[in-house]
C-alpha cells in the first residue's frame, strides 16, 4: 500500500457538529450552476489532503464518527453585503456513498463544514470544497483523499540480552556506564475488523512507522523514536547509570495511532560487575572408533548459566594435520552443555581440543580428547642375505613393505649385542616395495624394519637377527727364518727352540675361552697331533701355546687357535684361527 506522511491535525477533521446552513441537497450534489468569478476556498497548510494515487492517512475514533468535519477557507464577504458559503463534498472511493455539507459564512477567514459521511476503518474517501452565494458555486477545489486507520498497533516486545528482566533468571553481563542494545519488535498493524487480506478495497491498515520510548516514564509527545524495519523491529543502544530502571516502549503506526498501553521492560544495572570465574570443561569421548564412522564428543562447562547464542570453538588434530584444522563451532547450551559429531577419515590419534572463548562472566577455557581411530594392518619384513657373518663382514639387508594408503617410506635400524640401535637407512620403497641397505657386522645383531604409518595403514615393525663370528688373529714367534712350499709360507725352527702362537681375539674376549690345535704332516696328510684345554684370554684378549721341537726335525707341522664362546658371550659364533705352517730344522 502507499503511505503518505500522517498528520495529527487530522483530527480536528474529524470531529462532528459544526453549524449547518440550508442547502438544497441536489444543488449541493451536483454543485451547479458555476460561477468561475466566485472565489475557490483555499485547503489549509498542513491539512490531510492527499491523493487519488496516495492518500493521507488519518485516524478515526472507535466506533466511528458519524460524520466528518473540513476545515477550508473562504474569503470575506466583500461585494453587496453576500456572505459566501463553505459547501463540501464528499464520497467513499468504493462508491458506496456520499454526502454534503455546508457552512455559513463567518467574519473569518476559515470555516469548518460538516459532512454526514459515515466513516469507516480501511475505507478509502475523497472531498472536494466549494464557496456558495445562494445563487451560485465556484469552482472546486482540488480533490483530497484520505484513509481511515482506527486500530493501534499491539504492545512491542522488548529483549536485551545483558540486562534480564526483574524476575527471570540470569544476572547482568554489562555494568553502569557500559553501551548496551535494547532491540525492539511488533507483529505489525492489525487490519479492520473482518478484513483477511490487505491492501484490498476497504481493507486498509497504514502499517508500522516507528517505535517511541522513554527511562523510567511513559513516552509522551516528543518522545525519542525508533524507525522499524522490513521485519517490524527497531532498536536502540544506550549507555545506562546503575540502579534499577524501567524502559516504556509503544509502537506507533502511519496514520498516527499508537499502542493503547506500552511496553514495560524492568531491569537492574550493576554498579560494577563481579570477576570472571574460570570454569572447568570435561569432555567425553570414545577411546576408539573405527576409521569413516561418526563419533562424538560431549562437553560440560561448570559455572552455568551461559548467555544465549554462545558456541565452543572445535579443532581436530591427526595425521593429516598436525597443526590441526576448525571443524565447525558447538552450540553452547544455558546449562553448560554441548555436543560435536565427527566423521574421521584419517586413522590414528584425533585429537579434539575445545576452546570456550569466555564471556563477562567467564574466562576462556580449553580441553582436549583423543580418539584413536582404526587403521588396516599391512605386512612388513626384513631379511639378510646370509644367517651369519666372518667378523667385519657386510651384510645385505632387505626390507618390505606391503599393501599402504599414503606412505611408502621403511626406516631400517641396527642393534649390535651390547649396543644401541642405530638407523641404518631411511627411505621409500621400490615398485616391488623393497628397500636396500648393507651393514658391517662385528658380533649379533638385530635389525629392525619399521613402518611409521599412514592416513589408514597403522604402524607395523619386523625383526630380523644375523650371527657375526669372532675374529682370530694369530702369529709365530721363535723362529729364526722362512721358506716356502709351493705357495704356502713356513717359518723355520732349530730343533732345540719352541714353536709358539700367539692369538688375539676381536672383539675384546678377555676371560674367555681359546684352544690350540697342531697337526704334523706325514703320509702325504696332515694329522692332528693335539688339541689343548681352554687357556682363559688375557685382559687384552690374548692367549699363546708353545710346543717343543726336540724330536722334529725335517717335519711339518701347522698350528691354529679357536675361540670357543661360553654362555656368557652371545654376542659372538665360536671362530677358528688360520692355519700357522712351520718346519724344523737342525
Amino acid at each position: 500500500m502507499n503511505r503518505t506522511v500522517h498528520q495529527r491535525g487530522w483530527l480536528a477533521l474529524l470531529l462532528a457538529g459544526a453549524v449547518m446552513a440550508a442547502l438544497p441537497a441536489a444543488a449541493a450534489a451536483d454543485e451547479t450552476p458555476i460561477d468561475p468569478a466566485l472565489p475557490t476556498p483555499t485547503v489549509p497548510v498542513g491539512a490531510n489532503c492527499g491523493s487519488d494515487s496516495s492518500p493521507a492517512w488519518a485516524t478515526v475514533s472507535s466506533p466511528p464518527p458519524a460524520g466528518m468535519t473540513v476545515s477550508i477557507g473562504v474569503p470575506r464577504p466583500t461585494v453587496n453585503g453576500v456572505t459566501y458559503q463553505g459547501v463540501v463534498h464528499a464520497w467513499d472511493v468504493d462508491g458506496s456513498q456520499a454526502a454534503d455539507g455546508s457552512a455559513a459564512g463567518l467574519p473569518v477567514f476559515f470555516q469548518s463544514v460538516y459532512v454526514p459521511l459515515p466513516l469507516a476503518d480501511g475505507h478509502t474517501y475523497g472531498w472536494h470544497a466549494s464557496t456558495y452565494d445562494g445563487t451560485a458555486y465556484s469552482n472546486p477545489t482540488a480533490p483530497c483523499y484520505f484513509r481511515l486507520d482506527g486500530n493501534p498497533p499491539p504492545t512491542p516486545v522488548v529483549t536485551n540480552p545483558d540486562f534480564p528482566p526483574a524476575g527471570s533468571p540470569g544476572t547482568p553481563t554489562k555494568a553502569a556506564g557500559q553501551p548496551t542494545t535494547f532491540s525492539f519488535s511488533s507483529t505489525g498493524d492489525p487490519l479492520p475488523a473482518g478484513c483477511t487480506e490487505a491492501g484490498t478495497p476497504d481493507c486498509q491498515a497504514s502499517g508500522l512507522d516507528h517505535f517511541e520510548y522513554a527511562f523510567d516514564q511513559q513516552p509522551g509527545i516528543g518522545a525519542a523514536r525508533v524507525p522499524v524495519d522490513a521485519e517490524g523491529k527497531g532498536s536502540v543502544t544506550v549507555a545506562l547509570s546503575w540502579g534499577v530502571h524501567t524502559l516504556y516502549v509503544v509502537g506507533a503506526d502511519a496514520a498516527g495511532n499508537r499502542s493503547q498501553s506500552p511496553a514495560a521492560y524492568t531491569f537492574t544495572v550493576p554498579w560494577q560487575l563481579p570477576p570472571p570465574v574460570l570454569p572447568t570443561l570435561d569432555l567425553t569421548a570414545p577411546a576408539t572408533v573405527g576409521r569413516a564412522a561418526q563419533l562424538a564428543v560431549s562437553g560440560q562447562l561448570s559455572a552455568a548459566p551461559y548467555p544465549s547464542g554462545e558456541v565452543v570453538h572445535v579443532v581436530k588434530s591427526d595425521l593429516a594435520h598436525p597443526a590441526g584444522m576448525a571443524l565447525p563451532d558447538a552450540s553452547l547450551s544455558a546449562d553448560g552443555t554441548f555436543s560435536i559429531t565427527d566423521v574421521p577419515q584419517v586413522g590414528g590419534a584425533n585429537t579434539y581440543t575445545v576452546t570456550y572463548p569466555g564471556d563477562s562472566t567467564h574466562q576462556t577455557v580449553n580441553a582436549s580428547a583423543t580418539v584413536q581411530v582404526s587403521r588396516s594392518a599391512t605386512a612388513v619384513s626384513v631379511t639378510t642375505n646370509a644367517p651369519s657373518y666372518a667378523y667385519g663382514a657386510t651384510a645385505k639387508v632387505t626390507a618390505r613393505l606391503g599393501t599402504t594408503y599414503n606412505g611408502r617410506t621403511l626406516a631400517v635400524y641396527a642393534q649390535p649385542y651390547g649396543g644401541k640401535k642405530a638407523l641404518v637407512t631411511t627411505g621409500t620403497v621400490d615398485s616391488h616395495g623393497n628397500l636396500a641397505a648393507t651393514y658391517k657386522l662385528t658380533r649379533k645383531t638385530t635389525f629392525t624394519a619399521a613402518f611409521a604409518g599412514d592416513y589408514r595403514y597403522a604402524p607395523n615393525t619386523a625383526f630380523s637377527t644375523a650371527s657375526a663370528y669372532a675374529k682370530v688373529s694369530e702369529s709365530l714367534s721363535g723362529y729364526y727364518g722362512s721358506t716356502h712350499y709351493g705357495s704356502l709360507l713356513y717359518r723355520v725352527y732349530h730343533h732345540t727352540a719352541k714353536a709358539k702362537l700367539n692369538a688375539t681375539v676381536t672383539p675384546d674376549k678377555a676371560g674367555q675361552c681359546v684352544r690350540f690345535q697342531t697337526q704334523r704332516y706325514y703320509g702325504g696328510a696332515w694329522h692332528t697331533q693335539s688339541t689343548s684345554s681352554c687357556h682363559t684370554l688375557s685382559t687384552t684378549s690374548a692367549g699363546y701355546a708353545t710346543l717343543s721341537l726336540t724330536n722334529a726335525v725335517t717335519s711339518k707341522f701347522r698350528m691354529r687357535a679357536e675361540y670357543v664362546h661360553s654362555s656368557k658371550d652371545t654376542g659372538n659364533l665360536s671362530t677358528w684361527g688360520a692355519w700357522q705352517y712351520f718346519t724344523v730344522r737342525q
